[in-house]
């Protein structure tokens, strides 16, 4: 090859730096520009050789001697005239020097010159190199008489095997019998490493080129050296793929002191970052999506995630972090209060900046006075939300339940709000998800259903701990069921290779340099990133793995490191380096881990003074020895098989002992401080102490309280999975005789762990609960509020027709009476009663009404409010009587919280009754009163209940955008069953309203994710009932079968009001479709179960419409007076509602019924009249499908009275409007319907209303024909 055209031989730029031309920080910048491009040429080369030495391993006779080949100059001239770039050195063998006639004879073979010829390559190319990277400098005289020296291949035959096999730490030799090389020899090729050693080459590269001119030697040369040109190529790429790795010599001042450290970037697997990296783009520009990595203890996971953390970071966006707790140490809800406090401090940091008052001014506007309930698990949201924006909390019991989910509401509109004003997207890591409370998986499950744009869950867990009863296995399950994208990444052990690659790393060496030392790491520990790195380090403490510095380069003993014997597993491995501490910080490290996986440094500090012992400095020892790590104020350890370690080195028997001292010496103080936090872990101490360790009865009490204590703030911040543990537990403390003993004690444990199993769903517990205090309570009144959970926890179980019972049953005793058979003039009574109660008051007197102190009549307002729904379930005729009672309590003995509901409620009675104005005025002073009472919780229920009136009074569809604002108040107040009612109704207010139906669907269908997010079977079976019907009307196939499923099981409560639910909507569907057989089925069943309804629902408008129609139409057919009664009622009631309320919703739907009376009467100029205006009024109200029914129904009017061209024309225009509405299927129906009517008149070709013309004024022949007549 030619020396210019093969490489350019131009001085490189960090050999100037040696001499002066470029200083030390020029080379690192510009030696790419330089080395690489040199070395990209070389590998080109080297690509194409390493082919044809494959090829001439596999044929040794490719490599044949050509005759024709120039001869070398004597040997006495090479050491003036030597250019090695001028030979090709692939085809060194072709040279008079290398013929097999100059060798001796007895050696050579075909397989001993094949060996041969690989070394002289290897060799030849050492020299090519020499030359180009010492700025084209003549070799060292020794170098070029090797080349003439046949004593140089006395040893051969080589083997062929790798170096991976034998490499090593040091210059040891290969052993053979044959003569060796002598010293002269060897130290020319070290003069050579050490000339471009000052020259400024990397130390690997002078290694690389040393090693291959080493390579001819022989078996004598040592084991780093090249026996092949594959390997020089694979060096080479490395060198280029990773430049500041292996071109860059090491800093041995630095690392002399500091040691052999390890870093992150080590540990992770690209395939793996790469697919997370996925998953986090698509969260930005998709939805929500969650990355779950997966994996046994040590095999890298936080580093990994730690590493998407620096990525994300990279990318501008936010990333937050928490970790759960093994020990269960840290507050409610502890991962994610770390994690948002993060964003809290930024916040803080940028207080006066445009993007921090934003956040701040739209939390506020989100949260409002609630914000008092986020800053208990954040309590650096005080820093940042104005004094006025939060408030003291009501000092009323609090529903466990509702705050539960008005918390995880409070929390997913602090994310939502974070989102939507940070133009960066917000990734929360959670740690050690295994661990996780069932009550942060909720909150984590909330944020994810909510489907948050630009946000992203990135969660670690241990796989060998996660089972189907794990919170978060079940979480994961319900958000795939959600259609979250959700996607498993597995952390595995290493592959010897990947380890290799590691090491290479980790050594700054080529992976060929290191395979040996790799192997025997990954059998001992069998690939474990966590062990290999505590091994390699304790190599490096140890001196078996150590930095030389003459050779510039981490060396090692294989023989000493093959013969160590490790612990089986990873925690005693740190065990052992645990117990070489001295034994101030292996006690430290103990204490350390009885806590969990950190602690504040305050609270070792208390722990100091409380006994006297040294903490803080040990600790800190440990942390210079890599084992606890002090960050922001509290000790971590580093990773959590230390902690297990340390916790492992603890006598069983003694642990419990130090467990409770610990507590004791903190809870004291907690109480004295007002330190939430330090409470918390106390008195979870003294339960890992637990009653073994307790002396006698009265320090057994005394643990109680603090668990009483514990447990009542941890349902201050609405973690009732938590308290619910602190009362387990504190009941656990109570001596036997604690009902005689201890009775206020125990009545309260039971009444707190009753509430907060409910709120968990621990309902097998609930029994027991019960059944304690049922047994020992003194008194009625000491029992009242376990009757109250009974009837909670009844209904949750959708058993309304026993907790009615029970409900009925206190309220007797309350000396509140409900009518088990009731009677018209029981309720005639009444009603005449509450009239005169309320005769004459204005409603001044009602918002200025004395407060309701009885404590008896306070419970049974409390009771009666949850009757109003179980009544309306299962007993609507005595719905009434609870709701007059409500409303002469509220008269007799004042306001309570739960009055505005039986304002909204007596306002929907008298409704029912014929009076909407007056129920009207009822139901907007029972929001008035709402505001007055500030009565929150109940807001949700009062809007929604009071929207159902409203939508008689005021336009339909205006009315209804206040359900947003009753779904809103209802989930910020955690009231999941009025948040659920709010959206179905708003969504069946879409449909009834005439809003188009594909946008009726999506609403539904987000309707319907809402209620399995939040659990409401109730809701979710009427909204799947409504999503059925659109579906029918609009033709898809989509009728699932796990709607039939779910109205089966919902069903099997025998639950009447469902039962109407669902007979209204086969109804409408059937008269809709025209399936006149099923109409009149469906009717019978409808009237049946509709007549016991004493409320005024806004679906009674469209329920009042088509089941009139449908009785109109079925006394055509049937002549039966049932019927006739029945439309006639029907269309009184509407008229009532048309006169009273508003004529937007309710005139097109009166004339059309006043139509179908006076065709079913034979008045026909009169229904022909009355159905014009109905389609008039209809399109100018905007109802299209009141409009489209009005036009199908005049159709069939004039059809059946033969007037086929007008007939025509409203068929035309009600399958417009059909269609313009989105019901095609009901369009297409249409069609069918009039084919079959036309075919008795013997027409059987395309509807005539699909082409027909506007110059046809006269009657065909068809419609004076008397037979045809007949026949329609």
């Amino acid at each position: 090859m030619k020396k210019d055209e093969e490489f350019d031989l131009r001085p490189l730029p960090f050999a100037d730096g040696i001499h002066g031309g470029v200083s030390a920080s020029g080379w690192e910048q510009e030696y790419d520009k330089g080395m690489n491009e040199q070395l990209i040429t070389l590998l080109e080369s080297l690509d194409d050789d390493a082919e044809k030495y494959h090829a001439a391993e596999a044929s040794p006779n490719h490599l044949s001697y050509d005759p024709s080949a120039p001869a070398l100059p004597a040997a006495d001239e090479r050491t003036k005239a030597f250019k090695p770039s001028q030979l090709d050195y692939m085809n060194v063998d072709s040279a008079e020097l290398w013929s097999p006639e100059s060798e001796p004879h007895s050696i050579f073979n075909d397989n001993h010159d094949t060996a041969k010829v690989k070394l002289h390559r290897i060799f030849y190319l050492g020299l090519v190199f020499y030359e180009l990277f010492s700025e084209g400098e003549i070799p060292p005289p020794g170098l070029v008489s090797l080349v003439a020296s046949d004593e140089a291949f006395v040893s051969l035959p080589l083997s062929d095997e790798s170096d991976h096999e034998n490499c090593a730490c040091g210059p040891k030799r290969r052993h053979s019998s044959a003569s060796h090389v002598s010293r002269a020899e060897v130290g020319v090729c070290q003069s050579s490493f050490e000339y471009l050693k000052l020259m400024g080459l990397p130390n690997a590269l002078c290694s690389l080129i040393f090693n291959m001119l080493e390579s001819i030697h022989g078996d004598f040369s040592g084991n780093e050296c090249y026996a092949n040109i594959v390997d020089v190529a694979s060096d080479l790429q490395h060198f280029l793929n990773k430049p500041c790795k292996f071109l860059r010599d090491l800093d041995l001042n630095g690392v002399s002191i500091s040691g052999l450290r390890l870093n992150e970037s080590v540990f992770s697997n690209q395939e793996e970052f790469a697919s997370i990296q996925s998953c986090y783009r698509r969260s930005i520009s998709e939805s929500c999506e969650l990355a779950v990595i997966s994996g046994e203890s040590g095999t890298g996971k936080s580093w990994l995630a730690q590493r998407v953390g620096s990525f994300i970071a990279e990318q501008g966006g936010m990333f937050l972090s928490g970790k759960f707790d093994q020990m269960k140490q840290a507050k409610p809800f502890s991962a994610l209060a770390s994690a948002f406090d993060q964003y809290c401090d930024t916040l803080i940091r940028e207080k006066e900046s445009h993007w921090a008052k934003l956040v701040v001014c739209n939390l506020q506007v989100a949260v409002g006075d609630d914000a008092i309930h986020l800053t208990r698990i954040l309590p650096k949201l005080k820093q940042i939300m104005t004094c006025d924006s939060i408030i003291a909390d009501s000092a009323r019991e609090q529903n466990c339940l509702n705050a539960l989910q008005r918390l995880c509401y409070l929390l997913c509109e602090f994310v939502e709000v974070i989102s939507r004003c940070s133009i960066v997207s917000v990734t929360l890591f959670m740690d050690d998800v295994q661990w996780a409370d069932e009550a942060s998986v909720a909150v984590l499950n909330r944020l994810l259903t909510k489907g948050h744009r630009k946000f992203f869950l990135l969660c670690c867990c241990r796989d060998d701990e996660m089972c189907n009863e794990n919170p978060f296995w079940k979480m994961i399950q319900n958000v795939r069921a959600f259609g979250i994208k959700t996607t498993i990444v597995e952390s595995s052990c290493m592959t010897n290779d990947t380890l290799n690659e590691m090491v290479s790393d980790l050594l700054c060496l080529p992976p060929r340099l290191v395979r040996s030392l790799s192997d025997i790491l990954h059998k001992k520990t069998k690939g474990n990133p966590l062990f290999f790195s505590q091994l390699i380090m304790s190599l490096n403490k140890d001196g078996l793995l150590r930095l030389s510095l003459s050779r510039g380069r981490w060396v090692w003993d294989e023989e000493e490191i093959q013969s160590i014997k490790l612990p089986e597993n990873v925690a005693l491995c740190f065990t052992k380096g645990i117990s070489k501490l001295p034994l101030e910080v292996q006690s430290a490290l103990r204490v350390l881990s009885m806590f969990g996986a950190s602690i504040k440094c305050k609270y070792i500090q208390a722990l100091e003074s409380q006994l006297n012992v040294k903490l803080m400095e040990p600790l800190t020892v440990a942390a210079s020895e890599g084992l606890v790590s002090n960050l922001k104020g509290s000790f971590h350890f580093c990773h959590d098989r230390i902690q297990e370690a340390a916790y492992a080195m603890i006598e069983k028997e003694d642990r419990c002992r130090d467990h409770m001292m610990f507590g004791l010496c903190l809870v004291n103080l907690s109480l004295n401080t007002a330190d939430v936090d330090m409470l918390f872990m106390a008195v979870n101490q003294v339960n890992l102490g637990g009653p073994s360790a307790v002396l006698d009865e009265e320090e057994s009490a005394v643990m109680a309280k603090y668990n009483v204590a514990a447990g009542k703030r941890a349902m201050e911040m609405s973690d009732f999975s938590s308290a619910y543990d602190f009362f387990f537990y504190g009941m656990a403390f109570l001596p036997d005789d604690h009902w005689s003993n201890h009775y206020q004690l125990s009545l309260e444990l039971h009444e707190l762990a009753s509430q907060t199993a409910l709120a968990t769903g621990k309902f097998r517990n609930l029994g027991n609960l019960f059944g304690e205090v049922l047994r020992h309570g003194h008194s009625f009144e000491d029992k009242l509020n376990i009757y109250f959970i009974i009837i909670s926890s009844l209904g949750y179980a959708s058993k309304f027709s026993e907790a009615f019972e029970k409900g009925r049953e206190i309220l007797s005793r309350l000396g509140e009476d409900l009518p088990s058979v009731p009677s018209k003039e029981a309720l005639n009574q009444h009603i005449q009663n509450t009239q005169s109660l309320i005769r004459g008051m204005s409603e001044n007197v009602f918002l200025n009404y004395r407060l309701m102190t009885d404590n008896t009549k306070l419970a049974a307002m409390k009771l009666l409010s949850k009757m109003q729904t179980i009544t309306v379930i299962v007993k609507p005729t005595v719905n009434p009587f609870v709701t007059l009672k409500m409303v002469q309590l509220t008269i007799l003995h004042g306001m309570s919280p739960e009055s505005p509901i039986g304002f909204v409620y007596f306002g929907s009675l008298l409704g029912k009754l014929g009076n909407i104005l007056l129920g009207y005025k009822f139901i907007l002073l029972a929001k008035r009163v709402l505001h007055k009472l500030a009565a929150k919780n109940v807001a949700g229920e009062v809007i929604g209940a009071g929207i159902e009136l409203e939508c008689f009074m005021e336009p339909l569809l205006a009315a209804n955008e206040r359900r947003v604002e009753g779904e809103s108040a209802a989930l910020m107040a955690g009231d999941v069953q009025w948040a659920c009612l709010n959206r179905m109704l708003y969504c069946f207010t879409l449909l009834w309203g005439g809003v188009n139906l594909s946008a009726v669907h999506e609403a539904m269908s987000k309707a319907c994710r809402f209620m399995k997010e939040q659990g409401h079977r109730t809701s979710l079976f009427i909204m799947l009932t409504g999503q059925k019907t659109v579906l029918a009307l609009m033709g898809s196939k989509a009728q699932s079968l796990a709607h039939e499923e779910h109205s089966t099981s919902v069903l099997e409560t025998n639950n009447p009001h469902h039962r109407l639910i669902l007979s209204f909507h086969n109804l409408y569907r059937s008269f809709m479709l025209n399936d006149n057989c099923a109409v009149r089925e469906y009717a019978e069943e409808f009237f049946e179960l509709e007549k016991n309804s004493w409320c005024m629902f806004s679906g009674s408008i469209v329920q009042t419409l088509i089941s009139g129609l449908a009785a109109f139409q079925l006394y055509r057919g049937t002549h039966n007076a049932v019927w006739a009664e029945r439309a006639s009622n029907r269309k009184a009631e509407m008229k009532l509602w048309a006169e009273q309320g508003s004529s937007w919703n309710f005139k097109q739907k009166l004339l059309l019924m006043q139509a179908e009376e006076h065709f079913s009467n034979g008045d026909l100029e009169s229904a022909q009249e009355c159905y014009k205006q109905a389609t008039e009024y209809a399109k100018a109200h905007k109802f299209i499908n009141d409009e489209a029914l009005a036009c199908e129904l005049a159709a069939k009017f004039y059809l059946e009275t033969c007037n086929l061209i007008s007939s025509m024309e409203y068929f035309k225009l009600a399958h417009e409007k059909y269609i313009h509405w989105g019901a095609l299927a009901k369009a297409e129906r249409l069609i069918a319907y009039a084919k079959e009517k036309l075919a008795f008149l013997g027409d059987t070709t395309t509807p005539p209303f699909l082409m027909i013309s506007d110059n046809s004024g006269s009657r065909t022949s068809d419609e004076t024909d008397p037979r045809k007549r007949r026949a329609i």
